[in-house]
């Protein structure tokens, strides 16, 4: 019975373990954070760019 218990135990548990998943989720969620930010500031700036074209061209 308890090589049988002990089979079923994953063997990369632990604290080290652990730490490398909230690791991980960790940057994981800054590299999403930088990529959402990265977004916004590229579509605002298009954005920025091209508004006078827009108006000049459609509001004449």
């Amino acid at each position: 019975m308890m090589g049988w218990s002990l089979a079923r135990r994953d063997p990369f548990e632990g604290t080290g373990a652990y730490r490398r998943e909230l690791r991980l989720r960790l940057e994981g969620l800054v590299a999403l954070a930088l990529a959402v930010t990265a977004t916004g500031i590229t579509a605002a700036m298009w954005f920025w760019t091209l508004a006078p074209v827009v108006q000049a061209t459609l509001f004449r």
